[in-house]
């Protein structure tokens, strides 16, 4: 994590002989603590990692009125979000990383490459969450705090935001200008992201070819499995649905989840997105039953993560209020439907596809249950 070079500078020579694995009973320095939980969280050890920094922030609260503790804390306190982000606790991350922005502005300056690096880390939690508009706010404004090369990456991320919010000509433009020459795992970012805006504007052949291209990437620069392969086959898997190759599709797919799941943990948003494009294959090719079990796990995962009003969680409920009515499950559908679709449309524009999809499902439903009634009167 890069905001904590300074606490960093205090090396890590002396903790095998302050505390263990468990963190013992010692009171160790807390820049120590703080050190090992970023060895920790680097070596996915996140409980180990988790408990180093908590402890961490109790040394920093016995140490208030030194020069720097501040600072430290803050960079604690980001290293902490962060950690809980990434193993999609985005409820607990989201204070700790505002605080964070809050502490480094006080002691660093607003200016600060600090600030920067702190909202490029809010910017990828609310990107997370679905919450566009304030990660894209987050990271125009990291950008001109951070210098090169994080100021290029903040860029990509950046055209990540733009492709979420579906503009996908914006995106490219950032993309396409880092593009010629890039190797290694930024050539793979920038192959993913353009594979990701060519399938959103249905140019299909480009995103199998972006796509294609980033997969050859890492065969050779990247380990097997690593987590960025996900997305890349989970675009793939979106790529083969649309052209009607469906065995590709679902092989893809699962390919997707599974290294999600390995990364990440079974319970992680990043599964749950899986799962959801999984489920919408199962629900187009009449396996509703499997598309039901897939729609509920994935919105268990996001309310898990976000709450009950997370707006993925109201997406797969309502995804899954369709799978009711395709099942013939009318009032089931209704009382879901009618939980979930007053909601998106108070989190999201009217012209947005997640709500013109609601509507369009909800409609789909009053008028198999008028049909039903019909039927059911003999007329």
């Amino acid at each position: 994590m890069r905001a904590l070079a300074a606490i960093l500078a205090a090396g890590l020579g002396t903790l095998g002989a302050v505390f263990g694995a468990d963190l013992g009973t010692a009171a160790p320095d807390p820049a120590e603590l703080n050190n090992r939980g970023v060895q920790w969280a680097a070596q996915k050890r996140y409980a180990e990692a988790e408990a180093a920094y908590r402890r961490a922030l109790e040394g920093w609260a016995l140490r208030a009125e030194l020069p720097g503790t501040a600072r430290n804390r803050a960079h604690t306190l980001e290293n902490l979000g962060s950690l809980l982000r990434s193993t999609g606790r985005y409820a607990e991350s989201e204070p700790l990383l505002t605080q964070a922005l809050s502490g480094l502005e006080a002691a660093a300056g607003e200016s600060s490459v600090d600030v920067g690096e702190a909202l490029e880390n809010l910017a990828a939690l609310y990107r997370a969450k679905s919450d566009t508009e304030r990660a894209e706010r987050c990271a125009l404004r990291a950008g001109a705090l951070l210098p090169e090369p994080e100021r290029t990456k903040n860029q990509v991320m950046l055209a990540s935001i733009y492709i979420d919010e579906r503009r996908f000509a914006a995106a490219r433009a950032i993309l396409e200008t880092a593009l010629p020459g890039a190797t290694g795992q930024f050539g793979f970012t920038l192959n993913a992201n353009l594979a990701a805006a060519a399938l959103g504007e249905r140019k299909l052949e480009d995103a199998e070819r972006f796509a294609r291209g980033a997969l050859e990437i890492a065969a050779a620069a990247m380990p097997p499995g690593h987590v960025g392969l996900a997305a890349v086959w989970n675009n793939l898997g979106q790529t083969y649905r649309f052209q009607g190759r469906y065995l590709e599709a679902e092989s893809s797919y699962l390919q997707a989840i599974e290294i999600w799941t390995a990364a990440r943990g079974p319970a992680h948003p990043d599964v749950a997105r899986g799962l959801l494009n999984l489920a919408a294959f199962d629900h187009e090719r009449g396996r509703e039953h499997a598309a039901e079990k897939l729609y509920g796990r994935a919105a268990a995962i996001f309310e898990q993560a976000g709450g009950t009003d997370d707006l993925q969680a109201l997406v797969a409920r309502n995804e899954l209020a369709e799978v009711f009515r395709a099942e013939g499950r009318y009032v089931a559908s209704a009382q879901l439907s009618r939980a979930t679709l007053p909601a998106l449309r108070r989190s999201l524009p009217e012209s947005d596809p997640r709500v013109v999809r609601a509507v369009s499902n909800y409609a789909r439903l009053l008028a198999d249950t008028r049909r039903a009634a019909k039927a059911k009167a003999g007329q």
